[in-house]
């Protein structure tokens, strides 16, 4: 179970507004993460190799090699505004 009230010190943390309904929701579902996390670090792991890939390494991974891109015309062409060779995207910052 999580930590009471853990939620709301997260989300004043994080400038969150939440209300009652919504912190108990995610109180809930936070506990039932950290105990499932719990369950996973009770497995006995020692005798399982390390891997790091995903998927089955007879897959292979294909070779790096260089290949043109778009050219800037055909890049931009469906672009909704631009200047010259670069694309133009609406400002995100409200001061400017």
């Amino acid at each position: 179970m999580a930590e009471q009230g853990i939620v709301a010190r997260l989300a004043a943390l994080a400038r969150l507004e939440l209300d009652a309904g919504e912190a108990d929701t995610l109180e809930r579902d936070l506990g039932a993460i950290l105990e499932h996390v719990e369950r996973l670090r009770a497995l006995r792991l020692s005798d399982v190799d390390a891997t790091y890939w995903t998927t089955q390494a007879a897959q292979g991974m294909r070779p790096d090699e260089h290949r043109p891109g778009l050219e800037v015309e055909d890049a931009l062409s469906s672009a909704a505004a631009r200047a010259g060779r670069f694309l133009l995207v609406p400002g995100m910052r409200e001061d400017g």
